[in-house]
């Protein structure tokens, strides 16, 4: 986890731009992959292989649940990492994942 940028929109408004290095995001993914439940015809509920499941429903089909895994503790060190309190819940926007 990186914090890229830390800007001060208004009082008590920071946005800040956190990066994941891609092997962190690929295990996530690696680890969304083996918890799906997806029905993929010929294969057992669970069971189809990731690149199967990959061509029929996009290469982006475990990407929220990756985000959803990465996302607290890499909120978490970069809030300590800008030197914030926060004092309410963060509104999360993804700006762009790419597999580099």
């Amino acid at each position: 986890m990186a914090l890229e940028s830390k800007k001060e929109l208004e009082k008590n408004v920071v946005e800040l731009v956190i990066a994941v290095p891609a092997e962190d995001f690929e295990k996530a993914i690696q680890k969304a992959y083996l918890k799906n439940k997806i029905d993929v015809p010929g294969f057992r509920r669970g069971k189809a292989p990731r690149k199967i499941i990959e061509k029929m429903y996009g290469p982006a089909v475990f990407y929220d649940d990756a985000i959803d895994a990465l996302y607290p503790d890499a909120y978490e060190k970069a809030v300590e990492e800008a030197g914030i309190i926060p004092v309410d819940r963060a509104n999360l926007e993804i700006i762009s994942v790419d597999e580099t």
